[in-house]
């Protein structure tokens, strides 16, 4: 037995995280995404931080890192935000309780006119919630006036002197309104209009400023230990080329959308001179796919036939239930590691089943190409296409048999909605500021004393559920560490919806799909192989969207575009027979 080198790369780590000068993009985007849409920031801290011993999926365009930090941040400026607006309302009701509640009951009103919930009931119910609401408010409104002239009622029916009249009433004792009854309620909106419009104009300079384009990368730090402890641990295991995965194996790519697999026997092709089956190496296969498809951006290509930025990167991926004890189980942090050395990426390669499998993984990113006339002037510059395609390739020779596996799935782009920073111009936000407080003024002064209990729990408890989730991971042998969320997943853009971008998705797809299918075929008449029955069953399989033109019945496209075409016969004079 041969003793290991001490000194030797270990088989499975976790990366090192670098933190890079700024933030791409989508990671500028996707940290934006927090402070604009709070039920973003609560999911990523949920499934990244709570789930203390989950892995995360390795980050392709992005980093994790300061989107999970501006999520805790966001989360702290709104529970700030709904803090104010809970204390400006209790002040309200001490003030002036009568005003505040009427107030209030006229905010559930609007608030349950615009509900869907109300809007799904029969018009009698509905009807009759809204008049019992508004006969409420007429009653309010009538005490208040009541109690309001109650003092003055008797003096205006036997007579008052005429010195009172002019005092610091408003409008007389007759009626009884103190300047102060029309000044709390003045006093109390302009209040809540203030804290509502000054935190939204705060969050928004966030974004303008701290997220702007080429600013230098700080994300905000966090005063929990535990916090910080796991945030160093994502930070690496984003790196990583393996993917510990819950469910689906390629979290983080986006979603399905061509795949195929076909096994071939690795007949000879001169069945005469062979004496049996032919033997391959799929490591040298793997390598030759990975060279076919970088020569997509080959220099011997002029600019324009290039495929921008296409790069192939090896990809493991690894099934998430495990024992505790696992060798891919960290003893030190107690999650998963998330990169394979090139050592271990050969034995998996060379090994494949089920608990771990070895893919290439080729991306063609969203960034586009500059386009020029033929005497180099500049047409348009580089735009992103929209979406991403990235194809994953496993090779395996098993059996005596050659088995082919090809799943391609796209990556829309971030939602328009947390690109704000970039779409609004710098000067447009207090104004942008003033009409998002508008247009949500009735609803945060009804709900924001809920949802400042909701986030203010949430915090609170944010270490004691990554304690509890520690826990429950140490007291069974077995656990489930794979990933179950990308959050480049939950900040794209879904359903895609331009057609272009089908287009351009099917073109990449297309490419990439003919790339692997013509090297494995020129690899395997290379080596002698009889690849009839390979030609055959790659017909049938690979994803073709160069046909344009259809003669009726039924044409399937992938699993996903499904046209069906009826032709009539001409009708006599040349007219449709329809």
């Amino acid at each position: 037995m041969v003793d290991p080198d001490p000194h030797a790369q270990p088989l499975l780590s976790t990366p090192a995280y670098r933190q890079p000068e700024t933030m791409s993009a989508t990671t500028r985007h996707l940290s934006a995404a927090p402070y604009l849409d709070i039920s973003f920031a609560n999911v990523v801290i949920r499934e990244v931080l709570e789930s203390e011993r989950k892995a995360v999926p390795p980050s392709y365009g992005f980093d994790l890192d300061p989107v999970v930090r501006h999520s805790l941040r966001a989360r702290r400026l709104l529970l700030l935000r709904y803090g104010l607006v809970t204390i400006v309302l209790i002040v309200g009701f001490c003030l002036s309780p009568i005003a505040t509640i009427g107030w209030l009951l006229l905010c559930g009103i609007v608030v349950g006119f615009r509900s869907r919930i109300l809007g799904g009931l029969p018009p009698q119910v509905r009807m009759g919630i809204i008049a019992a609401i508004a006969l409420s408010v007429l009653c309010l409104g009538g005490y208040w006036l009541v109690q309001s002239m109650s003092g003055d009622i008797g003096d205006i029916l036997f007579g008052s002197s005429g010195s009172d009249y002019y005092g610091s009433d408003f409008g007389g004792d007759d009626f009884g309104f103190t300047y102060l009854d029309f000044l709390y309620p003045v006093v109390l909106t302009a209040a809540m209009f203030a804290v509502l419009f000054l935190s939204r104009r705060h969050v928004l300079g966030v974004i303008i400023t701290e997220l702007a384009p080429g600013t230098p990368n700080s994300a905000p730090r966090s005063a929990n230990a535990r916090v910080e402890r796991r945030l160093a641990i994502v930070a690496g295991m984003q790196r990583g080329n393996m993917s510990v995965h819950d469910r689906y194996p390629f979290l983080g790519a986006g979603q399905f959308r061509h795949g195929w697999d076909l096994a071939v026997t690795l007949n000879p092709a001169d069945k005469e001179k062979a004496t049996g089956r032919i033997r391959i190496d799929g490591a040298v296969l793997n390598r030759r796919v990975a060279e076919a498809i970088v020569a997509l951006r080959s220099p011997a290509l002029s600019d324009g036939e290039k495929v921008p930025n296409v790069f192939v990167v090896p990809y493991v991926v690894a099934n998430g239930w495990r024992r505790t004890d696992d060798p891919l189980i960290d003893p030190n942090t107690r999650a998963p590691y998330t990169q394979a050395s090139p050592e271990t990426l050969a034995a998996i390669e060379g090994s494949p089943q089920g608990g771990m499998r070895y893919y290439l993984r080729a991306v063609v990113p969203a960034h586009g190409k500059e386009i020029q006339t033929p005497g180099r002037r500049p047409v348009l510059p580089a735009q992103d296409s929209g979406v991403a395609v990235t194809a994953f390739v496993h090779l395996a020779v098993e059996g005596g048999m050659l088995y082919v596996e090809f799943v391609a799935t796209v990556m829309p782009e971030v939602q328009r909605f947390y690109q704000l920073g970039d779409i609004l111009r710098p000067e447009r936000a207090p104004a942008y500021a003033a009409a998002a407080t508008f247009g949500n003024f009735v609803r945060e002064n009804l709900l924001a004393p809920l949802w400042f209990v909701q986030i203010g729990w949430d915090a609170f408890r944010l270490s004691g559920r990554m304690a509890k989730s520690a826990r429950e991971a140490e007291e069974l042998r077995f656990h489930d560490y794979g990933a179950d969320l990308s959050v480049r997943d939950l900040g794209a853009d879904y359903p895609i919806d331009k057609f272009l971008n089908h287009l351009d998705a099917a073109k990449y797809i297309s490419l990439l799909d003919k790339a692997v299918v013509e090297e494995v075929l020129n690899f395997l008449d290379e080596h002698g192989v009889d690849t009839g029955e390979f030609r055959m069953k790659a017909a049938n399989v690979s994803f073709d969207f160069s046909t344009k033109t259809f003669s009726g019945g039924q044409q399937i496209f992938g699993n996903n575009n499904r046209i069906n075409q009826t032709n009539f016969p001409k009708a006599p004079g040349g007219g449709s027979g329809g």
